[in-house]
């Protein structure tokens, strides 16, 4: 399990914290409520304490699973755009918007 630590409370107790980190403990460092980084002890096996985190995540309803796999080529295809973005972006600076 992973203990939650806001950012001034990790800073105020950073000791404290570490200690934790040390006996094995994983900590989720919090920014406004929003989990921002993880501290975990080095040299951890982290396939197991990812699952975990994952879980912890999953649990909480910060991420969800994905419905289905993405497509092999998802990565190599590209939005079609019909507009220049480039140029509407140099327009808009340019009119000092």
């Amino acid at each position: 399990m992973s203990t939650q630590a806001k950012i001034s409370e990790l800073k105020n107790r950073l000791s404290h914290y570490l200690g934790r980190v040390r006996r094995g403990e994983s900590i989720l460092v919090l920014d406004r409520d929003r989990v921002i980084a993880r501290i975990d002890p080095a040299g951890a096996e982290t396939r197991t304490d990812d699952q975990d985190w994952l879980a912890e995540l999953e649990r909480r309803g910060t991420v969800r699973p994905a419905a289905a796999p993405l497509p092999r080529d998802w990565l190599a295809s590209r939005p079609k755009v019909g507009a220049d973005l480039l140029r509407a972006l140099l327009e808009e600076r340019n009119e000092g918007r």
